[in-house]
């Protein structure tokens, strides 16, 4: 089996348990809140009868004692006194009717209640089923779909090996593209189907309010990572088949500067990192394509923000000589041993440990300074922190626009 198969049908089991997991767990939760909801409602109907026994027993027992004060208080007639007697007997026989029919009433309440019960769990876990079973199809047609196109990009990787280096290279990307939505994607998509189910099946009307602003705010987050994932891939399969045209235009270089500390502002809050920016009064001027610049400054902002510690501080500094335009993104963090500073760049490739996403930023900010003519680097020693910097060639003053533009 190929090596590509074996790590798909690994992610494919490992994504197998966590849903079972899930499932497991959710289900643990569902029957425990059930039970104490039943246990509660089955308290307070035990509490009322109760009381109401007591005080249906209290009235008997004053009337009771009310007509035995009165018999006593002065002489009366046999007759008066056989008829009494044969009173008393037709009350007490009829007080055990009037118990016998409340007790049949409450049997009869009591049935009527467990099959309701029964029928209202037997109707839940009819629906769950079959959106657990919906998902499950679902995920076996998406499966089919990636084994064929996993199964096509094979091919082509075939047919390729003799074609030359570019087009081996997209094939090789597209292998990557695959085995990485085996994992990276597919984990965040079951957390929102799992939720979704949850939020639709399992909070009782009027309850739970704070559990499902968490659902939505994990389906929110895992949306957002998806789609930020998918952007970089995406970016990454054209840079690698050099296919990326940049609308350069003449700008002042501060203006993406600001927008993506303004972006960042947020995570940075988040994380517990200060964000500070050192830009020059007067407008540094190069020709660039504003998104993709946006796109380098939020990347290697981002990167900072994730590997500063809380309590730490990222820094934005530029500066121009005339000729050239140097931006440099310094951090607080652990540092990047020096044999790592290349590999960083690199494809795929997340240095110190995984802090999500896919690896791509550092890679995609390389390509984009790369094709606007410029270049890219790192000063970093573990314990020290790291500078990130990119470097511009300046335009001259003749070309420099009358007002700055973005």
């Amino acid at each position: 089996m190929p090596k590509g198969r074996k790590r798909l049908k690994r992610e494919r089991t490992r994504t197998d348990k966590s849903l079972t997991a899930e499932r497991l767990a959710t289900d643990r939760s569902i029957s425990i809140r059930g039970k104490s909801t039943q246990r509660a409602a089955d308290d307070t109907r035990r509490q009322i009868r109760n009381e109401a026994d007591r005080g249906l027993s209290r009235q008997r027992k004053a009337a009771d004692a009310e007509r035995s004060r009165r018999s006593s208080s002065k002489p009366v007639s046999r007759e008066l006194e056989v008829e009494r007697r044969s009173a008393a007997t037709f009350l007490t026989r009829e007080r055990r009717r009037a118990d016998q029919l409340v007790a049949r009433q409450r049997r009869r309440f009591e049935s009527v209640l467990a099959e309701e019960r029964r029928q209202r769990r037997k109707t839940e876990e009819s629906l769950f089923e079959r959106e657990r079973g919906r998902t499950d199809r679902d995920l076996g047609d998406e499966r089919g779909r990636t084994d064929v196109t996993f199964g096509a990009a094979e091919r082509r990787l075939a047919l390729a090996r003799t074609a030359g280096g570019k087009a081996a290279a997209a094939v090789l990307l597209r292998d990557e593209f695959m085995a990485i939505i085996s994992h990276d994607l597919r984990t965040p998509l079951n957390v929102i189907a799992i939720n979704a189910a949850r939020l639709a099946k399992m909070v009782p009307v009027g309850e739970g309010v704070d559990q499902i602003r968490k659902m939505f705010l994990q389906i929110e987050d895992a949306a957002g990572r998806i789609g930020r994932m998918v952007d970089d891939l995406l970016d990454a399969e054209r840079m690698a088949l050099a296919k990326l045209r940049l609308p350069a235009r003449p700008g002042d270089l501060r203006n993406p500067a600001r927008e993506a500390m303004d972006l960042m502002a947020p995570l940075g809050s988040a994380h517990g990192v200060s964000l500070a920016a050192a830009l020059p009064e007067h407008p540094i001027v190069t020709r660039f394509d504003r998104d993709r610049m946006l796109q380098v400054f939020s990347n290697l902002l981002g990167n900072a923000v994730k590997f500063t510690p809380k309590g730490g501080m990222v820094q934005l500094a530029m500066e121009g000589n005339g000729r050239l335009i140097r931006v440099s993104i310094s951090d607080t963090g652990p540092g990047i041993p020096l044999d790592q500073h290349e590999r960083v760049f690199r494809r795929f490739t997340q240095v110190g440990g995984g802090r999500g996403g896919v690896g791509l930023g550092l890679y995609i900010a390389r390509r984009i300074v790369e094709a606007h003519g410029g270049k890219i680097g790192l000063v970093s020693r573990p314990g020290e922190g790291s500078t990130f910097f990119f470097t511009l060639p300046q335009v001259a003053a003749r070309m420099r626009p009358r007002r700055s533009s973005s």
